[in-house]
């Protein structure tokens, strides 16, 4: 990188110097102007070497996060999670509803999960759950009607908001 910037410095005076030559005023802004942005993108990678955040690495980062189990399990009925150290069955024709949950925390940060109500019981689990990106997504094909523009809904005073993204519209035959 250092050598690029040395070799762009030099080829930048280089066009200061011998400006005239050129037989248009745009040749000249052109080459001033690429080696500026050459200037800026180098020094720009010379002061952030480890900066990770590209395409190909988030990419990957994700399509691990949707194929990681976690703490969950998954059948064709249903699948298994982690419920005070064993596994406990969540049937998708026993769940109700689902919403998504942000409660605001500390330092301006808000605590964002998953609430599903299942006609015995209700289960949380927040962002840090392992596997919850899966579960989401296995949510999604399992379940009808799933809703992905329901409005948010602010429900209470210390601005906790839910949305709703799915709701059961029929009632089992007990």
């Amino acid at each position: 990188m250092k050598k690029i910037i040395l070799i762009t410095c030099i080829f930048l005076v280089l066009t200061f110097i011998y400006y005239p030559v050129f037989e248009s005023e745009g040749i000249s802004y052109l080459i001033i102007f690429i080696c500026f942005v050459i200037i800026c993108f180098s020094g720009a990678k010379l002061y952030f070497p480890g900066d990770k955040d590209d395409y190909d690495s988030i990419e990957k980062e994700i399509d691990e996060l949707e194929q990681l189990n976690g703490d969950f399990q998954y059948t064709n009925d249903g699948f298994y999670a982690i419920q005070k150290d064993s596994f406990e069955l969540i049937k998708w024709d026993d769940i109700i509803s689902v919403h998504s949950f942000s409660i605001p925390t500390s330092n301006h940060r808000n605590e964002t999960g998953l609430e599903i109500i299942t006609d015995k019981n209700r289960y949380e689990f927040n962002s840090y759950t392992l596997g919850i990106e899966k579960l989401t997504n296995e949510m999604y094909h399992h379940l009808r009607d799933w809703q992905l523009d329901s409005p948010t809904i602010r429900i209470n005073n210390h601005r906790l908001k839910k949305t709703k993204l799915y709701e059961r519209q029929h009632e089992k035959n007990l």
